[in-house]
């Protein structure tokens, strides 16, 4: 069972410049998403999103932008990611390599089938661990985030935390019970979402193998990992 002590909290704590409570910044940026989220709320396959990295770990300058981790229902990734992106850029909202600071990085989407972290956590994982701490929920349907602290909990003890997790979950902004409808049997009936992956998925694996296939980029069924870079063995090497 992966833990980790109060003195490894403290140096994490201290390596990412972590704060107690938001700064003016940081809490612009948590109304920013609270007001963008709103044009994407309707989505019936939507299950959760939060905030994750700097604004999470109340650790942002003026320059950061706003890391969106989101999960959708089982076979229903694709259109997610799809809609989403073309939602928030239409807005002029999303993060480019241009336009950085202040926009919204959309580089985490998975099925409710992955909310278990535990199938790509390293050894000594003390950043995901503390990742799964910091991340703050601000759409959350059907419970997701309660299911997915109860699915980390079958690898890692995070019995000092529930206080964090309390207070995590006064950040949601949007919740409610979604159930099927017809919207669901759309994507079951006509396989919307898999006509989605198969035209969009060969252009991503071209992008990836461009990129010579970093392990930090996972593409998969229920996964797309697309964050920049993977900083877990450096912080591993510096905090443990």
């Amino acid at each position: 069972m992966q833990k980790f002590t109060k003195q490894q909290h403290q140096k994490f704590i201290n390596y990412f410049n972590i704060k107690e409570n938001p700064s003016e910044i940081e809490l612009d940026f948590f109304k920013k998403t609270n007001f963008y989220l709103k044009f994407i709320k309707w989505i019936p396959w939507l299950r959760m999103v939060w905030v994750w990295n700097s604004l999470s770990m109340y650790s942002t300058t003026e320059k950061s932008d706003i890391d969106l981790f989101i999960v959708t229902t089982k076979d229903s990734m694709w259109i997610n990611r799809i809609l989403i992106t073309f939602i928030f850029q239409i807005l002029w909202v999303r993060k480019t390599s241009k336009k950085h600071s202040w926009k919204f990085c959309l580089s985490f989407f998975c099925t409710i089938d992955w909310l278990d972290f535990k199938s790509w956590k390293l050894e000594n994982d003390i950043y995901l661990y503390f990742w799964i701490i910091y991340f703050k929920p601000i759409l959350d349907y059907n419970n997701t985030y309660s299911l997915f602290l109860e699915k980390n909990s079958s690898w890692a003890d995070f019995t000092l935390y529930n206080d964090t997790f309390s207070k995590n979950k006064s950040f949601i902004k949007y919740k409610k019970n979604y159930k099927k409808n017809i919207f669901t049997l759309i994507i079951v009936i006509w396989g919307f979402n898999n006509i989605l992956k198969t035209i969009f998925l060969q252009k991503t694996l071209k992008s990836y193998k461009n990129i010579n296939k970093p392990y930090w980029i996972i593409i998969s069924n229920n996964l797309l990992k697309f964050h920049n870079d993977d900083i877990r063995k450096n912080i591993i090497k510096e905090l443990i």
